[in-house]
């Protein structure tokens, strides 16, 4: 029952960071107008907007104008649902406070960034203060130091490359967004998360963006977004954190 529970508001949960997702990085009001369709504005009915079953009920496309509603929708909340579900297995209580608004931040920039290619500060940049707080409450299980460290880090090793790149190919390869998403998964995660973040999401980008050329018969010129890359690492080092240390010599399983 509690499992059920948690999956209903978890679902609701993640209905929400859609709205979020979609409109923070078109600078929308998050409040109204309410949810209605974004081609035709029709309003949208409570029983057209349950989580993950409206979308399938539609079969994808909006009562009113019957144009085609993103397959993002229900994915991001059954992503979110997953995700949530795995943390409060896995993590202790005392981390779950600071773990759901580190999750719920990095579903929204996934969302956006796969539709628009953008991200929004508020859910990396602005969020960064908020990840040294809870380190110094020890909401967190590394220190102040460690979460500064991790900031710093994470920003300045993407930048550092995305100048490089700059120099050889004469265009951007890194997003602003990216460099800003990797330091605020540092000021969470600490230096450690960080690499493993930034090391996994190389490998990931990496295989997609190869197969994405292959099967789609473009160029390597064409633009992935690389912030999802990040995202799903950074949520998978939280949730296998202690196998991961183990891995690396660093403690003890």
């Amino acid at each position: 029952m509690l499992t059920l529970l948690l999956t209903v508001l978890f679902a609701c949960w993640g209905s929400f960071l859609n709205v979020l997702g979609y409109r923070l990085v078109r600078e929308e009001s998050i409040i109204f107008p309410g949810s209605h369709c974004p081609y035709c504005n029709s309003s949208i009915n409570w029983y057209d907007n349950i989580p993950i079953l409206s979308w399938f009920a539609l079969l994808g496309t909006c009562r009113s104008c019957k144009k085609t509603i993103s397959p993002l929708y229900p994915f991001i909340e059954l992503f979110t649902i997953m995700s949530l579900l795995l943390l409060v297995q896995r993590v202790e209580l005392a981390y779950f406070f600071a773990y759901f608004i580190f999750f719920s931040a990095l579903i929204v920039t996934i969302r956006s960034d796969i539709e628009t290619l953008l991200i929004s500060r508020f859910t990396t940049l602005f969020l960064v203060p908020l990840g040294w707080l809870f380190a110094l409450l020890r909401l967190l299980p590394i220190t102040l130091f460690e979460s500064i460290l991790g900031t710093i880090i994470g920003y300045g090793f993407l930048y550092i490359i995305s100048k490089l790149f700059y120099k050889l190919r004469k265009i951007e390869g890194i997003g602003q967004g990216d460099l800003e998403l990797l330091a605020f998964i540092g000021s969470f995660t600490g230096f450690i998360g960080c690499w493993f973040t930034l090391f996994m999401s190389s490998i990931l980008g990496l295989i997609t963006g190869i197969t994405y050329v292959f099967f789609k018969k473009k160029n390597f010129s064409t633009r992935i977004p690389f912030g999802p890359f990040l995202a799903v690492s950074a949520i998978v080092y939280v949730l296998l954190e202690a196998e991961i240390l183990y891995l690396l010599f660093l403690t003890q399983y």
